[in-house]
Parts: structure tokens; sequence; C-alpha cells
């Protein structure tokens, strides 16, 4: 995990016009700080605002574009934010060619989360606030259109993708001045149900490999099911055969983490307070809970990958075109 670009103090850094790569498609990069916070899960669906801190994004504009560009906020994985699963540089390219903006956050560097036993302990959910700290960034960015901002989020960072699009979690930690256009969560885990988690916003786009036993997406199909029976705009993309990080080429056809234990097939419910409970036994989870499973498989597929890429910006597309 490479954190070399976030300097101390995260002050910004704007590097203006840039040669790049001759492969890389965009034209100006900058180097951003933003605001977020430091909270526990409890904290942030009771409304705390927690410790503030600050972290910093990598932004990427295309080569060509309007004078205002939209942009996606892109939440990594559980490797960070050059880690292989939702690589930041990859997706990147992949908006810049399509004529929109990128902007790479670092969740960890921040946080001082330099370990898999650091990853373990920092909550997917509260870096929500992540999102809602690049998203008043952003919004007031000269080069950007705060109309046409969306926010992906990968494994590990797309719990904060998908849930910055609740109105209970705008209300308590967003700006009353910047709304999010689309949001799009990619092999997220959609197993917890929190109080008013059907009240979304804006569109919403899921994508998740079949056979994922890392993060299975029966929770996710009952999720994208009941937002539709609440009226949101959603939809979820099914990938035949693709396993977790299937848009990750590092893996390979397969890669497997035989002690690799995860909590991904359990099932969680918002409780009084806002605590956190197993579904199965009514009370916060333990490492005796039968719902841990151990060994999880991670495999890229190249024809997932790049239909994923073209149904993401045909979906961003028609979102900004409607802005």
């Amino acid at each position: 995990m490479r954190h070399s670009w976030l300097l101390a103090g995260a002050l910004t850094v704007a590097m203006g016009l840039v040669q790049p790569p001759a492969h890389a498609q965009f034209a100006r990069q900058e180097f951003i700080a933003f605001q977020s916070a430091r909270m526990s899960p409890t904290d942030f669906l009771n409304g705390q605002k927690g410790e503030p801190i600050t972290l910093a994004g990598h932004l990427r504009l295309p080569k060509t574009g309007p004078e205002k560009q939209a942009v996606v906020i892109l939440l990594h994985g559980g490797g960070g934010v050059d880690s292989s699963d939702g690589s930041s540089s990859v997706w990147a390219e992949v908006l810049n060619r399509a004529g929109i903006a990128a902007f790479s956050v670092d969740s960890f560097a921040g946080r001082g989360v330099n370990t898999p036993a650091d990853v373990a302990i920092l909550s997917p959910l509260s870096r929500t606030s992540d999102a809602f700290g690049a998203l008043e960034t952003l919004a007031k960015h000269p080069l950007i259109d705060p109309q046409r901002i969306a926010v992906m989020g990968f494994s590990h960072g797309a719990a904060a993708a998908l849930y910055s699009n609740v109105e209970r979690f705008r209300k308590m930690h967003g700006s009353s001045n910047a709304q999010f256009a689309a949001h799009i969560s990619v092999y997220g885990n959609c197993g917890t149900q929190y109080r008013e988690d059907e009240n979304h916003i804006k569109p919403v786009l899921l994508l998740h490999g079949t056979v994922d036993d890392f993060v299975p997406i029966g929770p996710c199909r009952e999720y994208a099911a009941r937002l539709a029976k609440a009226g949101r705009n959603v939809r979820l993309i099914e990938y035949p055969d693709a396993y977790h990080a299937f848009d990750a080429p590092q893996f390979g056809e397969m890669t497997k983490l035989p002690n690799r234990a995860t909590t991904s097939w359990c099932r969680f419910a918002e409780a009084e307070n806002g605590n956190i409970i197993n579904v199965e036994t009514k009370q916060p989870l333990t490492a005796n809970d039968s719902c841990w499973k151990k060994g999880v498989s991670l495999a890229y597929n190249e024809s997932a990958a790049k239909k994923a890429y073209a149904d993401v910006v045909a979906f961003l597309k028609d979102v900004f075109e409607q802005r």
C-alpha cells in the first residue's frame, strides 16, 4: 500500500499542467486536501461529528471537455489507494477517456492505517464522511461542475459510496450546499440493514460478480429489490462467473486466500442507539458466531471488467446529461 503522494500536513499541491505518460488520458492533475472525520460506526449512526482529520485526493482532469467538468470520487478498497481491488489509476483512466474527471481519495494515510490489522478496525461505514468531505471541496473547485459529481466505491469503499445516498446520513453528515448526482457500488457489502436505508435520493448502480465468495451478491440483490419496491432509482448489474475484484488484472485467473476470514456472510441490523447486531444472535458480533467464513477467492475477469467499464460510463453519461 502506497501513500507517497500524501505529504505531511496534507497541504494542497497544485501540479498545474503536466506531461502524463503517453497512454494516459488526463491533461492536468492536482493533489487536494479536504476535511473528514474519524469516528466509530455507532457515532456515525447517532450523528456525532467525530474527530476532524485531513485527507487528500488525486484529481485527474481529462484532456478535453467543458470548462467545468463532471467528476467521479473514487473510494478505494481494503488494500489502499493503489490496491488491486478497484484500482484508482485504472478507473481514472477509463473515466478520463470518457471525458469525465476522477478524484481518487486516500482514506488510509490521514488515519494512520498502514496494515491489514488497521484496516480491520476501520468501519467502512465511517468512510462515508470521506465521501461528503470530498464532495464539499470539489463542489467549490473552479474546474468542476458542482451539479455533476458522482461517487464510486470498491469493496471496503463501497459502503461509503452507497450509503452517502441515504437521506438520513446526508442530513447528519453531509453538506447542505452540495449533493451527489449518482452513487456506484462495486462488489460492496449490502449485508447490514440500517434505519431508513431505503430513503435514497439519487440514482444508484450496483455492480457485482455472481460467484463472489468474499462479499456475496445475495444481500445486494435483496437490498436492490427493497429499494426498487420503495420506488428508488436503482439498478444491479450482475456479472456471470465473476469473483471479487473481477476488474483487477493483478490477480490473474485466480488467487485463493484459504485462511482469510470474513463476516460478509453475516446479516446485521441497526439496533437502538446506533448499535449493530448480528441478526441471527440478536447480539453484537463475536468471534464465535457461526456466520464467519474462512477462505475467499479473488480473480480477474477480462470480459466482466470491460463490460463494467462500459456500464459505468453509460450510467454516468445518462445521469450527467440530465443535470
